[in-house]
């Protein structure tokens, strides 16, 4: 979308993502809609051409991107600016809030979609900390913790140049004297601040002034504060741009607002000198490397300008200003935003309760079917026995990859019927498939964090993409072989060792280790950290003693939800009995058949 109305910085913000995308196998699953052939063609992205955006025909807009989301099979839509669909769930990408903040006309076409964008929206981001808050005031109900905040990139391109290429610069656009750039003359972007400030320097007939922004021909507006100056309005590409930069006395952005502020990073990149305020995020992009003024002090303003042409300080925030900007990444950003949209799709499948099963499709389709019929039936009856506890059905996400999505609804629908039928189970009310393919590390890295376990099976299949993640999966054996204790992590140390010990040998009297999954609560016990710390040691004493865990043998800490604890039923074979153990008042264990 943005590309078809403007070449500035959102543009620059989305193909620097989308060529850092190309490169990796996120790319597979991104369709660029192309508005009038107007997007930037980038190797390895696929393209949709559809017809430019109208503002007299927003409606027909959400209509026909509604329909290009079905036909593709969309998760997500994002816009680069303000579009939506109609049902298809989207993230919002803000940028800034100027005319929020500022007072800008909001019954305008097009912050009257951004607002339609923001209500639409299942996510969100921004690309600054102060973007995020003012999402906030502007609209309370989305949260400041719902926002990820993905800040911009610099173009490896922006770097400082050497004194020859500097002067061929200044010389190909005739420019004879030392000079301060500007950004935009307009608006919010207070070059007035500028103008009073340098038109108090006894010397400023010794400099020009440079500005590659809008508002060059409102120039004469100033022409009073710069006699005997040359200005020199110029459009620049990104190569010449950072010439400019790089030649500078310094960059002068006195901006009231900024969602961002590009040519700060893009400036100190190049090692120019800044000088702006301390408003909106621009203190989260100079931070303690550029000069900041006050947006109405002219005085000190005056001050800076000389202060600045000082050696010793220009070459001080020279310094400062290339390890800044070291702090902002296109990649970083680009796996921030992957990340989140990720994540946005994630949300719509996970549910209060999650178990993950993946099976080995290529299996004896008769012996899986019946572990997949058992486990389901263990959910659904555990579901049934405790409505109370849930407020909707417990989610089964099912991995598909090799089989797909059709074969795999059938294959599970098929094993409901039969529930329904044999065991009379209320399937429909107790669970919800969701089913799974293909799923990237990254994806995998945003879902396994909402799954209350994951469920192995007999006749299951190892993802290579799960064991790279360092998320701390509980697992769950769907065989059942499942035991739980509650230890009072609490209790004198020698106390919490010895119980846990005791558990342990009784466990080895009672059942082959080698069997069995062990979970152990850490409700009270300050950290899964403390818990695997203590944990280990009792270990190190049991081999010492000469019992030997298996290393077949699942231990598995979780902090117990109650719906949690009633979504297991019959998938936990016992609770083994601790002295002193520690019983969460949350968990109905009482309730329970375990001894």
């Amino acid at each position: 979308m943005f590309f078809q109305l403007y070449k500035t910085g959102i543009a620059r913000v989305w193909r620097s993502l989308l060529e850092h995308w190309a490169n990796t196998d996120f790319a597979s699953h991104i369709v660029v809609l192309d508005r009038g052939n107007t997007a930037p063609k980038i190797n390895g992205i696929r393209y949709r051409t559809i017809a430019n955006y109208d503002y007299n025909n927003t409606e027909q807009d959400r209509e026909m991107l509604q329909q290009i989301c079905d036909e593709e099979g969309a998760d997500l839509f994002i816009s680069s600016y303000y579009t939506t669909p109609i049902a298809t769930p989207s993230v919002f990408m803000a940028y800034d809030m100027i005319p929020e903040v500022l007072g800008g006309d909001l019954t305008e076409p097009m912050w009257r979609e951004k607002h339609r964008a923001i209500a639409h929206a299942s996510s969100y981001i921004a690309i600054s900390e102060n973007t995020a808050k003012d999402i906030n005031r502007f609209f309370p109900d989305v949260p400041l913790a719902k926002i990820q905040v993905a800040h911009c990139g610099v173009d490896p391109l922006f770097k400082p140049a050497t004194e020859e290429e500097i002067r061929a610069f200044k010389y190909k656009y005739g420019i004879n004297k030392p000079y301060f750039m500007l950004g935009s003359l307009g608006g919010y972007k207070n070059p007035e601040l500028f103008f009073q400030a340098f038109a108090q320097l006894a010397n400023r007939e010794s400099f020009d002034l440079l500005t590659t922004g809008s508002g060059i021909y409102s120039l004469n507006n100033w022409r009073p504060y710069t006699a005997g100056c040359t200005f020199h309005g110029l459009q620049l590409e990104d190569e010449e741009l950072r010439l400019a930069y790089a030649g500078a006395i310094a960059l002068v952005y006195p901006s009231l607002y900024e969602g961002f502020g590009m040519p700060v990073a893009e400036a100190m990149a190049c090692g120019c000198p800044v000088i702006t305020t301390p408003n909106a995020s621009l203190p989260e992009v100079g931070g303690e490397a550029v000069m900041y003024i006050n947006d109405k002090d002219v005085n000190a303003m005056a001050d800076a300008l000389c202060e600045v042409q000082k050696p010793n300080v220009r070459n001080s925030l020279i310094g400062a200003g290339l390890g800044q900007v070291q702090k902002f990444s296109w990649a970083t950003m680009a796996d921030l935003v992957r990340d989140s949209l990720l994540s946005a799709i994630n949300t719509t499948i996970a549910g209060e309760v999650n178990y993950l099963l993946c099976p080995d499709w290529e299996a004896d389709e008769d012996e899986l079917l019946g572990e997949l019929a058992e486990i389901i039936g263990n959910l659904a009856a555990a579901h049934g026995a405790n409505p109370e506890q849930f407020t909707e059905p417990i989610n089964v996400i099912v991995e598909v990859s090799g089989l797909g999505v059709e074969d795999g609804n059938l294959a599970l629908s098929s094993i409901a019927m039969n529930l329904m039928m044999e065991e009379e189970l209320d399937l429909e009310a107790g669970i919800k498939f969701t089913f799974i393919e293909d799923y990237t590390l990254a994806q995998w890295e945003q879902l396994l964090p909402q799954l209350t376990a994951e469920i192995s099976l007999i006749h299951g299949r190892t993802i290579a993409a799960i064991e790279e993640t360092e998320a701390n999966t509980v697992t769950i054996q769907g065989d059942g072989n499942n035991y739980v204790i509650f230890p009072d992590w609490t209790a004198e140390e020698e106390h919490l060792l010895g119980m846990i010990y005791s558990a342990i040998e009784t466990l080895q009297e009672q059942v082959n280790l080698e069997d069995i999954n062990l979970l152990v609560n850490i409700t009270n016990a300050g950290s899964e950290e403390d818990a695997s710390v203590a944990f280990s040691s009792i270990v190190m004493n049991l081999m010492m003693e000469g019992i030997e865990l298996p290393e077949s043998m699942g231990v598995n800490f979780v902090d117990f939800s109650s719906v949690q604890w009633q979504s297991l039923g019959d998938l936990l074979r016992d609770k083994i009995t601790l002295p002193g153990e520690f019983l969460p008042d949350s968990l109905p264990i009482a309730q329970t058949e375990l001894s």
